[in-house]
């Protein structure tokens, strides 16, 4: 599942034994967050672009191109937007757009690599950040840094500042192959930053990580973002009552 679940018991064990939130979370009504933190962690990526892989060739031009993930087709016209220059209609291509994701999962701000976004083939990692509110701008503008051009990983950070108070503030979706990446560039965020994240424990269904973190073995596209956590928590409490 990729949403908030309407069943109380799940909810609650969602929030006390995933999010391992002290007590009540906030009722927070916009999933788009709070403008002005938004905007902030926007500007801290400093306007960084890389390139999405989710894209195809649909018909080339002199000097421009329509090109499609599925859903939308963008048309470009400038120069090196997308690469490879040589691709043919519809070969797989990257597109060059800003790494700042606003609005792509409810209640997170949301960052891609240089490379792009996670890569979900045959499995991937979840790494748990639980970043304060206060460092949470210094670990974006980490992420958007030179340090993140050649990786492909998807950050994603609450977007309220009222939202601080979980396991998951911040987590990081990111594929076998640019993990390695992923963790020296936290390892250099943390030396730099030593009081940035809490101590708030081990969510349900994750283990101790490197750098201690949490961190989760994830399985498809529905367990980006915090699909993962209602898909573990919706099951926990479904095998528990009697059928």
């Amino acid at each position: 599942m990729t949403g908030a679940s309407s069943d109380p018991k799940v909810r609650w064990f969602h929030s006390r034994r995933f999010k391992l939130r002290p007590g009540e979370g906030p009722d927070l009504n916009r999933a788009s967050g709070d403008s002005g933190f938004v905007a902030h962690l926007t500007a801290c990526t400093q306007g960084a672009t890389g390139w999405d892989w989710s894209f195809r060739l649909v018909r080339p031009g002199a000097g421009w191109a329509f090109v499609s993930d599925g859903k939308l087709t963008v048309f470009v016209a400038e120069p090196g937007q997308y690469v490879p220059a040589d691709a043919k209609a519809n070969d797989v291509i990257a597109l060059r757009l800003p790494r700042a994701r606003e609005n792509l999962h409810p209640h997170r701000f949301s960052l891609f690599g240089g490379q792009g976004g996670c890569v979900v083939g045959t499995g991937y990692a979840k790494l748990f950040v639980p970043v304060t509110y206060e460092a949470a701008p210094a670990l974006v503008e980490a992420c958007a840094s030179k340090w993140a051009d050649q990786l492909r990983f998807s950050l994603y950070v609450s977007n309220s500042p009222y939202d601080f108070d979980r396991a998951d503030s911040a987590l990081i979706d990111v594929g076998p192959q640019d993990e390695p990446g992923v963790l020296r560039l936290l390892e250099t965020f943390f030396r730099q930053h030593p009081a940035a994240i809490t101590g708030r424990g081990i969510p349900y269904a994750t283990v101790p990580g490197p750098l201690h973190l949490a961190r989760g073995e994830a399985k498809d596209k529905g367990d980006l973002g915090d699909g993962f956590g209602w898909r573990r928590s919706e099951e926990a409490v479904l095998a528990k009552t009697p059928a």
